[in-house]
C-alpha cells in the first residue's frame, strides 16, 4: 500500500514538474542566460544566412562564388553556436520548445 502511495506521489511530482517548465525556470543562472542568448543568435544566423552573407558580399564587392562561401560560413557559424549552446541548455530547452509548440498547435485547432 505504501509503495502505491509513493508511486502515485512520484507521478504527481512529474506532472507538477511538467507544468512548471518555462523559459524563466530554464535560464536560472548567468551562464544559461548567456547560452540562451547564443541560442537566439544562432537562430538568426541560420535563418538569415543568405541575407547576412549577401550583404557582406555586396559590401566587400565579392564575386558570386565568394559570396556563396560567405553565406556558407555564416550558416556554419550559426550551426556551431546552436549545437554549442544546446550542449549547455540540454534537454530542458527541447522540452520547453516542445511544450510551447504543442500549446501553439492546440490554439490553432480550437
Amino acid at each position: 500500500m505504501v509503495e502505491q502511495s509513493d508511486a502515485m506521489s512520484e507521478k504527481e511530482g512529474q506532472v507538477n514538474r511538467q507544468e512548471k517548465r518555462t523559459l524563466k525556470s530554464l535560464v536560472n543562472t548567468p551562464l544559461k542566460k548567456v547560452m540562451f542568448g547564443v541560442q537566439i543568435l544562432s537562430y538568426i544566423l541560420i535563418v538569415g544566412s543568405p541575407v547576412i552573407g549577401g550583404y557582406i558580399g555586396n559590401v566587400l564587392a565579392l564575386k558570386t562564388a565568394q559570396t556563396a562561401g560567405v553565406i556558407l560560413g555564416v550558416l556554419i557559424v550559426g550551426e556551431v553556436l546552436f549545437y554549442g549552446s544546446l550542449a549547455f541548455l540540454g534537454k530542458e530547452l527541447l522540452l520547453v520548445m516542445k511544450d510551447r509548440f504543442k500549446s501553439w498547435l492546440r490554439k490553432i485547432r480550437k
